[in-house]
């Protein structure tokens, strides 16, 4: 099959038909990484075939099939050379060949239909024909060798070369045409003086002026093969000195990025013929999300060298290189450094540095280019990043923020190493290796700014999977409540809980938990038996019979001198010896593996407005008009030690005194404004994880609510009940800022309906009146209740957070579905002991589509036996690759769905980045299919002895 491209008349409309005939040519070459095509385009009458045939004879370039409008031909002959030669040929204008198409295999699934459409209406063939000729192939085409013997030849030729064809831009700048146009006269009737200067007035339609006309009408007795020795000859010659001028212009594509940008012009929908200049650099660059941060990287840079004293080459050269490390990631086209820098840099420097820094724009600009020349296939930009990084430390130390990762200045950091730099997720990809501990689990053996050693592991979010998000509400001496059902669902998943979520929100007693449980690694069970103890210390003085809320409200009222009724500073304490009295918020990280998000909310004393203290940034925008203030720290004066987030979540009103922090202001308890955290939840997920379009899990988790119903006083009493100021104090308590049940059902509201199946309310029923805050003596009562968690709670926990599926490799088109290969993977260490508990709450379990076909038992065979890895591989069949489906984990009672479902195969080819061939942003080269950490030999349940045969004593037969 050559046909390449066609055009279908259905309905009374035409349409464009892709036969992926180009994409099957450059798989078809050996290195096409590495190999720069060039493309030639053979037009005109019939005596083309001969010159193909003498030109290319190791090709069959007259093979019998279906020809459609232009047909696609790779040489034989220069295949397995680094400037192979593509060549497509057609005749000026035909009828009787369009359409073709339909006939060839898989005509109806493998080729792309587009409508094509233009601003003049309805087209003619013939026009529609030269329209798709000079708008598709023309501005790809290095030679045009136009066959010209009549005058019907010259105005064919003149009608394809008159009109404008679409331009190919780099940024702003336009690329010069390099199509070299040869008219070549074969017939020597026709080959008169005047014909032939007719033939040369074509150059004045060309901007080009680069048009020869060859006269081969004395050579028409000779073989072809000599005949058209001169065409041969010119060829060549006119190939160098176009290679020539790519690689001057950093316009040699390799064949891959050939085959990507003609790809993404159809996904663009880019097939409508009065379309506007292709811009190339803008769609290598597709992929790569532009980050808003990058403003604030710069100006915190800027800010921190002039107080540090670097000299101006010095702050050139590190900003210079880290552009460079984002413009080329390994697999980026080598587009022209000036270019590069001119569309995706300049303006956002000359907006920063303008007045006295207003130089350091041209300086960063010669950096960046002198960089460029430095790289090649084993030194990439991430190797002169990291050099310019660690010769600037050692001259001038520092290179320190908790805003900016210095590393690549573009986004915020979200994790700091024992030397206190810090590294955002994008770089710990770049600069760690994958970890033996699981999937997208990165090891950082060495600062990439110092060099020092150290031995960190960070789990990242894998990008098929979503995120499973913990909220903990408040509720003072409560908070044994939560931890009672924490530690029921602790014992019930067989992992713990600080190992299940992506991200912790807490308020009030939630937040010291969420501390405890996360940060100190303390299992669910040694943080329910220790609580007591810290309650009572906390809460020391408190009086063991019980007092009405309200009354002990209206009692501090009165005395507006007394903010606390407890000592805050007992309280600091306290804090200090359970939590440790240097940890900061933003700090390195204690646990292994790191990577869990911590938000803790506090609020405002001036306005009440939510606060929310974290130990990460997010990489999404923060916009002013939310309900919450994220509270970012610029230095290490305002990163607050985590004791007094703390004191900060717990300082309720009356209860104990507020607190101010250097920088950010003065707070107290979040529970007078968000007791449950779930909302401030959600729109946090959204910034750390703004590619994520959903969540596999959300746990709400309460403090206890009552099933007595009040009654209503009578008499005096009554009066003073139904009073403005109990109403008002009634209505507080049960609004969703203090109510944490109420808090949970209006955050739903902010969600999709679909979303329901996965979130969860674990709350805890109490027959009597709620305890107080403070009240100490009902703790007793409630370290004995019986704590229960749902079955499905627990099924969900094992399939969605602990789970998720990746394809293996492109999904292989048949008939009438695409056959998709993937694996089940595991998100956590010590998958053994979580297929245990997966046959303890799904007996006889195994892996399903949701259209009910079996994909194999959950069997611990799946598991290497050396390493530890778990992978189940998967085969399914999908109707098309929009179709969304699940894979589940089901028997014949319950079934329940992996992490990241439900999803279309096409959903996972973009989020696996499977065709990713300008690079990507965390410089990964994965080659796919993409190659698993563990290949090692698992065996089979049933050994197979394969014998050859032996030789024997046969005669030969002729």
């Amino acid at each position: 099959m050559a046909a390449w491209l066609d055009l279908v008349n259905e309905h009374e409309a035409w349409n464009l038909v892709d036969t992926n005939r180009l994409e099957q040519l450059v798989q078809e070459l050996p290195y096409p990484k590495c190999q720069y095509p060039t493309l030639l385009y053979f037009t005109g009458n019939s005596n083309r075939m001969k010159a193909l045939r003498a030109l290319f004879p190791y090709n069959n370039i007259t093979r019998k099939g279906p020809a459609g409008l232009i047909r696609l031909h790779l040489s034989t002959k220069t295949a397995h050379t680094q400037n192979p030669i593509l060549f497509a040929e057609s005749s000026l204008c035909l009828e009787q060949s369009l359409g073709d198409s339909k006939w060839l295999k898989h005509s109806m699934t493998k080729h792309r239909t587009f409508s094509v459409a233009s601003a003049e209406g309805k087209l003619s063939s013939t026009k529609l024909q030269q329209e798709v000729k000079r708008q598709f192939l023309l501005p790809w085409s290095q030679i045009l060798c136009l066959f010209l013997d009549s005058t019907s030849d010259i105005q064919a030729a003149r009608n394809l070369l008159q009109q404008p064809r679409r331009q190919l831009t780099i940024g702003g700048e336009v690329i010069p045409s390099p199509m070299r146009i040869a008219i070549i006269v074969t017939n020597g009737q026709q080959a008169t003086k005047a014909f032939v200067q007719e033939c040369a007035q074509l150059q004045s339609l060309t901007k080009t002026g680069t048009v020869t006309v060859l006269d081969l009408s004395p050579r028409s007795g000779l073989s072809d093969s000599v005949a058209f020795e001169p065409l041969h000859t010119l060829i060549l010659d006119q190939l160098n000195i176009v290679q020539s001028e790519q690689v001057s212009g950093y316009r040699r594509f390799s064949a891959s990025h050939l085959c990507a940008f003609w790809s993404t012009r159809l996904q663009n929908h880019e097939w409508i013929l009065d379309a506007p200049p292709c811009d190339l650099l803008a769609r290598a660059r597709k992929d790569f999300t532009t980050n808003e941060t990058m403003r604030d990287c710069l100006q915190e840079i800027t800010r921190n060298t002039i107080s540090a004293g670097h000299s101006k080459e010095d702050f050139e050269d590190l900003v210079a290189s880290a552009f460079l490390m984002e413009a080329y990631p390994p697999g980026m086209h080598g587009f022209s450094p000036t270019v590069m820098f001119e569309t995706l840099y300049e303006k956002l420097c000359h907006s920063i540095w303008d007045g006295d820094f207003k130089h350091h724009v041209g300086g960063v600009s010669s950096c960046f280019v002198q960089y460029f020349a430095q790289l090649s296939p084993i030194r990439t930009s991430a190797s002169i990043r990291k050099e310019t990084l660690y010769r600037m430390y050692r001259r001038w130390g520092g290179l320190r923020s908790t805003a900016t990762c210095f590393v690549c200045l573009c986004r915020p950091p979200e994790h700091m190493l024992p030397c206190k730099h810090t590294l955002c997720d994008t770089c710990v990809v770049i600069f760690g290796h994958s970890s033996l501990l699981g999937e997208y689990h990165f090891d950082i053996t060495q600062c990439p700014i110092c060099d020092e050693k150290c031995n960190i592991t960070i789990r990242q979010l894998p990008p098929t999977k979503h995120p499973v998000i913990l909220s903990l509400d408040g509720g003072g001496v409560r908070g044994l409540i939560q931890l009672g059902l924490l530690w029921a669902l602790e014992k019930r998943i067989g992992v713990p809980i600080a190992s299940l979520p992506d991200l912790c929100t807490g308020t009030s007693v939630g937040a010291l938990l969420a501390i405890d449980l996360v940060l100190n690694q303390t299992s669910a069970k040694q943080c329910f038996n220790a609580f007591p103890d810290l309650a009572r210390n906390i809460f020391r003085g408190a009086s063991k019979i019980p007092i009405p809320r309200c009354i002990r409200w209206l009692v501090s009222a009165f005395n507006l001198t007394t903010d606390a009724l407890y000592d805050s500073n007992g309280l600091s304490q306290i804090f200090k010896a359970a939590i440790g009295p240097c940890r900061r918020m933003f700090d390195v990280a204690t646990a292994s593996p790191a990577g869990c998000r911590i938000a803790i909310v506090a609020s405002r004393t001036s306005d009440g407005k939510a606060c929310v203290l974290a130990n990460y940034r997010g990489i999404g925008p923060r916009t002013a008009n939310t309900a919450y203030q994220f509270l970012a720290p610029h230095d290490d004066q305002e990163n607050p030690f985590v004791w007094e987030a703390a004191i900060c979540s717990v300082a309720a009103p009356f209860y104990f005194q507020t607190k101010t922090l250097p920088g950010l202001g003065l707070l107290q308890d979040g529970g007078v404004r968000a007791n449950n955290p779930l909302a401030i939840a959600l729109r946090e997920s959204g910034i750390i994880w703004p590619m994520a379009k959903g969540h596999d899990l959300l746990l709400s988790v309460g403090t206890g609510f009552s099933t007595s119903t009040p009654c209503d006083p009578t008499g005096f009493l009554g009066r003073i009940w139904g009073g403005a100021l109990p109403r008002l104090f009634r209505a507080m308590m049960s609004s969703p800022s203090m109510d944490g049940n109420q808090g949970f059902l209006e955050a739903l509201n902010y969600l999709p309906h679909l979303s329901t199946p996965d979130i969860f309310r674990l709350d805890q029923a109490i027959d009597e009146t709620l305890p107080e805050l403070d009240d100490v003596g009902s703790l007793e009562a409630m370290s004995n209740m019986d704590f229960a968690v749902p079955d499905r709670l627990v099924r969900t926990i094992l399939a969605s957070a602990l789970f998720f599926f990746e394809l293996d490799e492109s999904p292989a088109q048949g008939n009438a579905s695409f056959h998709c290969r993937g694996s089940v993977l595991c998100s956590q260490p010590n998958p053994v002991k979580i297929l245990q508990r997966i046959l303890v709450e799904f007996p006889g379990a195994g892996f399903q589509s949701s259209h009910d076909h079996d994909l194999g038992s959950i069997d611990p065979v799946d598991i290497c036996q050396s390493c530890g890895y778990f992978r189940k591989r998967v085969a399914f069949r999908v109707a098309s690759l929009d179709e969304r489906f699940s894979i589940e984990i089901a028997n014949d009672t319950f079934r329940e769905r992996i992490g990241g479902f439900p999803k279309s195969a096409q959903e996972f080819l973009d989020e696996q980045k499977a065709y990713a061939p300008f690079g990507r942003a965390d410089h990964q080269n994965l080659e796919w299919p993409r190659r698993r950490s563990c290949y090692c030999y698992r065996g089979s349940k049933r050994l197979v002895h394969f014998l050859e045969p032996t030789l024997g004593q046969k005669r030969r037969r002729l």
